[in-house]
């Protein structure tokens, strides 16, 4: 099984509420040991806000401040995402956050499911957040 979750952009937005109910399913994960992480597309995308500070300083917080950096890997994996999944010109963002995933053996947290599956077939593992 995968101890390891990586944030989409709305799934960082969703730390900012710890009553919704994803939020509460990320924390019973964190009591059973798994580690959370999200990347610097991801970041990017949370941080042009509209974003308050203590939301910011909450998700580093919970992330641990595990922001992954686009390597030449993960920049080439997303690449072969985008030849394999119909050269969308809008998927970017989502094949290099997809690519890291996979490049971490993680499993992405989001709430925008239908637009990461596409790459499910390419290694890429979706947390059940519903």
């Amino acid at each position: 099984m995968k101890r390891r979750l990586h944030f989409d952009t709305n799934a960082l937005i969703v730390l900012s509420d710890p009553s919704h109910p994803l939020f509460l399913k990320i924390e019973r994960r964190l009591e059973e040991g798994w580690t959370l992480s999200t990347d610097a597309v991801a970041w990017h995308e949370f941080a042009r806000g509209p974003l308050l500070e203590e939301d910011r300083e909450r998700a580093l917080r919970i992330l641990e401040n595990r922001v992954t950096s686009v390597t030449r890997q993960i920049a080439e994996k997303a690449a072969g995402l985008f030849n394999a999944t119909g050269r969308r010109r809008a998927s970017t963002a989502d094949c290099l956050i997809a690519a890291a995933c996979i490049h971490n053996q993680a499993e992405i947290v989001t709430l925008n499911r239908d637009d990461f599956l596409p790459f499910a077939d390419h290694g890429l593992e979706i947390f059940a957040a519903g």
